[in-house]
Parts: C-alpha cells; sequence; structure tokens
C-alpha cells in the first residue's frame, strides 16, 4: 500500500469528469439555501424587535378617570336588540 499524497486543495485536474456549467439541481439547491439563510435573517430580526418591545402595549392605552369618560345612556329598546 502506498502512503497517501500530501494533503493539498483538489484541482479541477483531479477530478476524472470535467464539470460544466452548474446544473439545474445546483442552481435550485443554490437558490434554496440562499432563501432559507434570507428567511433567517428575517426571523432573527423580528426576535430581536419583540426582545426589545415585549413589555410595551401593541397600542397606546391610556387611562381615563370616571370623569373624562363618555356618557352612557341605556335606551329601554336596547337591551333586547342586544
Amino acid at each position: 500500500m502506498t502512503a497517501p499524497a500530501a494533503l493539498e486543495a483538489p484541482t479541477d485536474g483531479d477530478d476524472a469528469v470535467l464539470f460544466g456549467p452548474q446544473t439545474v439541481v445546483q442552481e435550485a439547491t443554490a437558490a434554496g439555501l440562499a432563501a432559507i439563510a434570507r428567511l433567517h435573517d428575517e426571523a432573527m430580526a423580528a426576535i430581536a424587535a419583540l426582545a426589545e418591545t415585549w413589555d410595551q402595549p401593541a397600542d397606546p392605552v391610556r387611562v381615563l378617570r370616571t370623569a373624562e369618560r363618555p356618557a352612557v345612556v341605556l335606551r329601554p329598546g336596547s337591551a333586547a336588540a342586544a
């Protein structure tokens, strides 16, 4: 048994079959991996934004005193309609 050659970076000359342009499968795989990376980055940005504002209400909340609340008048027919 012969000793393996020194570890070197493989070159195109080392391949038994020369590869041409990327195949359809390779292009689809690269596009899929790019989409996954983009979705991951968007998800991490959304998580970071939520982490910064998780304890804040989505809509501003204003507490009204009883005197500031609008008057509510019940009409006799409104209870039956509900």
